[in-house]
């Protein structure tokens, strides 16, 4: 079964089962989103590893550049890793059912030079049976999209809200063909709602790859 395939499957599971808060317009939803507080705030996933954190150290920066902390998610020596959260929307259905609501998710994403470890922020956008009726991804976030370099890139992604979502869930995951995923990076997660003036059609933005293609060319250059 693929990592993906895996963690949709849980998530449902989980879904059906889970007590969750409210949410409010206008502030991240992601708890814990810049790993600062460790991985408080990410339940683990029955038979998958933990996420951990680590400390950033050169060569590892973020473009383009943004403010950050001083720790990030990564992966596990044990594999494909994961943690989820979950948000309780039915406070806003009925503008979630106009299609009132519009959602704009954001990460920091990458890994280690050459290495195939990869990150994927998901997005479940789950009815009130725990089902999902959609969803949003950022990732997975492979070498070629970083050409190659110790790297966070950011990308983000907007649109609105399905008709008859309840609930979001979100998962982290960091997985790696080698079996350690220690190399998956992830930092700056955030999803907030807003009041859609006008449906948008979904959309993602990457801000790393043309740009970061001219920054290893200039870099090979001046070597």
């Amino acid at each position: 079964m693929s990592p993906r395939l895996l963690l949709a499957t849980l998530s449902l599971l989980l879904a059906m089962t889970t007590a969750s808060v409210a949410a409010p317009l206008g502030v991240n939803l992601i708890v814990n989103g810049d790993a600062e507080s460790g991985i408080a705030g990410w339940q683990p996933f029955s038979g998958v590893a933990a996420l951990n954190t680590a400390a950033y150290a050169p060569p590892v920066f973020l473009y383009p550049d943004a403010p950050h902390g001083s720790q990030m998610f990564v992966g596990s020596v044990d594999g494909l890793a994961a943690g989820w959260q979950l948000v309780d929307l039915a406070g806003q259905a009925q503008a979630i059912d106009a299609g009132r609501v519009s959602f704009n998710l954001a990460a920091y994403l990458g890994g280690v030079g050459d290495q195939e470890d990869n990150p994927l922020l998901y997005v479940s956008f789950l009815d009130g049976a725990g089902v999902e009726i959609g969803h949003t991804e950022l990732g997975p976030i492979f070498l070629d999209l970083r050409d190659n370099l110790t790297v966070l890139g950011g990308f983000r992604t907007e649109g609105t809200l399905p008709d008859g979502t309840r609930q979001l869930q979100f998962t982290l995951s960091m997985d790696a063909p080698d079996g350690d995923s220690t190399g998956a990076f992830a930092d700056n997660l955030s999803f907030t709602l807003a009041a859609a003036a006008a449906v948008p059609e979904p959309q993602t933005w990457a801000l790393l790859p043309l740009a970061l293609a001219g920054l290893a060319l200039s870099r090979r250059r001046g070597r």
